[in-house]
């Protein structure tokens, strides 16, 4: 299930990285311009598929970190 390009187009989106490791594992790296950008975007129907498909590709279960942004993020110019 392709989840990046479609959460980077949702509200509130600053970045929306998968990465793998050289062990094989995943993770997602993803940056919110507000805890209520982020609950929106956890409300989707996209991330319930995702989270209802996921047990399948992986042992055990998720782990998930959350924290502040302490650098500044730098203004955009277009």
């Amino acid at each position: 299930m392709d989840l990046v390009e479609p959460s980077r187009g949702h509200e509130g989106n600053l970045q929306y990285h998968l990465h793998e490791q050289e062990d094989g594992r995943f993770f997602l790296y993803e940056v919110w311009r507000s805890q209520e950008d982020l609950d929106r975007h956890n409300a989707t129907p996209l991330l319930h598929a995702f989270m209802d498909e996921l047990p399948e590709h992986i042992e055990g279960a998720p782990e998930a970190y959350f924290g502040a942004m302490r650098s500044p993020y730098p203004a955009i110019v277009a």
